[in-house]
């Protein structure tokens, strides 16, 4: 769907659609793709907006409680007009179509003309001119130092930057970043390469003095680093110097922006290359006898320099450097891709003997995914083990996931029977054992099941625990009383303080216990309740509103 005023009014309706427009100068950190828009809304309340319109109608997402109640809410029709305003989405179709009809049918004169009024309003146009002739003259040192100086004053902010003003920061920076990428797009890569460098160096020292919680000043960091990276590969860059470059800006590394090898060895020559493995090789002696969190960076390119040069031997022997956390996954993983079954092997089990499989983890540098771990035993024949590592995943993270990936799995070695009596017993250990869980994942398994019989039956025994709310739900229909009461002890524990801001969930709790108990013939006990319920509580003027609103 295209966004316009017209598509943001039908999704938000008339009401709602006018309070947006008195929040779009609330709107700070605008991010645009081809189909959305992130924003952050500061007024009273900060609130983090994603709108879509890639699909056929608008949608989006909204941390403010209204779009949690399933509404179209007045931040994200902010959010799309902020949108609307910056002229890089356009807002009517047939509007674009026009432009593009007067443009084609303009004179070359008329052409010239406009282009140089643009360039008097407009100092990215001037910019994106002086680029283009600067290319035709070959004399590109004034627009170097130019595009550089329109860094430095996009990126002056001077002092503590705050979370409200990480936003402004974020957005002069994206809007920055923007225009040196169409100037990179443009082939240009040597005359932005400076300027992108300065923006990098810049936004990394920046990052040092803000409240970046958002994240959004770190992300335009990390992609002054990406740009930096693809100017080099296109550019002509002095390949020794960047090399020492690249080896001092990442001992230098706070932790961002993630900048690697493989972005820049493109740009090297053999005796570049050499210079870069000299200098890792000088910083890994001066940082020997440093901890792992000081080594992290030059442990790194240490790795990546092997798996450049395609040194398994050497990568394995980095992994697993750390005794006490080997790499299980990244080690797993470059043994296989070499072909190495049997060495690979070697180091699985050894990650289920440290207990180093977990799917909570799974799948990562670190750990190893169960799924992976057992089908690759189930392969070799090594079916019992392959069952007691879903096992131990059921056992670490009892739930209906690891439950139904273990029963899954059972089912094709004809299992399945035996594994869930197996799982279920369980199950009943942990409902009498954990007295936090009570019988929470009894009764989960039960209607993960579709026994829901026996899932009230384990709620009875043992409690329902964390599970109250699926059983409630799913239980209405037979016991629908029973599955009221579940909600008891949650609203007890909502009315023991005042606190106005959960009075309207309380009353949709006591309106949906209302509906079970008349389905259950038992009005006359929940009339008794609610009265007891505007007794007790008369002194607490908002949940007597609330309770009237929703006719209790």
């Amino acid at each position: 769907m295209p966004l316009s005023e017209t598509t943001l009014l039908r999704a938000a309706g008339e009401r709602v659609y006018g309070r947006g427009e008195d929040y779009v100068r609330y709107v700070r950190g605008l991010r645009m793709t081809a189909s959305k828009a992130y924003a952050s809304i500061q007024a009273k309340n900060v609130y983090t907006v994603e709108l879509d319109w890639s699909g056929p109608s608008l949608t989006g997402f909204c941390t403010c409680p209204h779009h949690g109640d399933g509404n179209f809410c007045k931040h994200l029709v902010a959010t799309g007009l902020a949108a609307i305003d910056t002229g890089r989405v356009p807002a009517d179709d047939t509007a674009t179509t026009t432009v593009e009809a007067a443009v084609q049918a303009m004179e070359i004169a008329e052409l010239r003309d406009l282009v140089m009024t643009l360039a008097q309003r407009d100092a990215g146009v001037r910019r994106m001119l002086e680029v283009r002739a600067t290319a035709a003259s070959g004399d590109n040192s004034q627009t170097k130092a130019e595009l550089e100086a329109y860094v430095r004053n996009a990126l002056t902010f001077r002092g503590f930057v705050d979370y409200r003003r990480s936003f402004e920061v974020a957005e002069s920076a994206s809007d920055m970043l923007d225009e040196l990428e169409v100037h990179l797009d443009s082939g240009f890569a040597e005359l932005v390469r400076p300027a992108l460098l300065y923006a990098l160096t810049r936004l990394r020292k920046m990052l040092g003095n803000v409240d970046d919680s958002s994240g959004s000043i770190g992300d335009q960091c990390q992609r002054a680093a990406d740009l930096y990276a693809r100017a080099c590969r296109l550019g002509q860059p002095d390949s020794v110097e960047l090399a020492k470059w690249l080896v001092k800006f990442r001992a230098d590394s706070p932790g961002w922006p993630h900048v690697v090898l493989a972005d820049f060895v493109g740009s090297f020559d053999e005796q570049a290359l050499e210079t870069y493995r000299r200098a890792v090789a000088a910083l890994d002696r001066k940082l020997a006898d440093r901890d792992h969190w000081q080594r992290f960076e030059i442990d790194a390119m240490l790795l990546e320099l092997a798996d450049h040069d395609g040194d398994v031997d050497r990568a394995v022997q980095l992994l697993a450097h750390r005794e006490e956390h080997p790499q299980y996954g990244a080690i797993v993983d470059r043994l296989r891709g070499a072909s190495r079954a049997e060495e690979a092997l070697a180091w699985i089990d050894r990650a289920v003997a440290q207990g180093r499989v977990s799917s909570q983890g799974g799948g990562n540098e670190y750990w190893l995914s169960p799924d992976d771990v057992a089908a690759t035993y189930r392969d070799l024949g090594r079916i019992d083990d392959a069952v007691g590592v879903l096992r131990t995943d059921f056992v670490r993270r009892s739930s209906v996931a690891t439950y139904r990936v273990l029963i899954d799995f059972a089912a094709g070695i004809d299992r399945a029977d035996t594994e869930r009596t197996w799982a279920f017993d369980h199950a009943r250990q942990l409902a009498v054992s954990d007295r936090f869980a009570f019988g929470a994942v009894l009764v989960q398994l039960c209607l993960s099941e579709g026994d829901v019989d026996a899932a009230w039956h384990a709620a009875e025994r043992y409690g329902p625990g964390w599970a109250w709310k699926e059983l409630a739900d799913r239980g209405a229909e037979a016991r629908p009383v029973e599955a009221a009461d579940l909600y008891r002890p949650q609203l007890e524990s909502d009315l023991r303080y005042p606190d106005t801001k959960l009075y309207p969930g309380i009353a949709a709790t006591l309106a949906t216990m209302k509906k079970l108990y008349d389905r259950g013939g038992c009005s006359a006990d929940f009339a008794s309740f609610i009265a007891q319920i505007r007794q007790d509580y008369a002194r607490r003027p908002s949940l007597m509103k609330a309770l009237d609103a929703k006719r209790l």
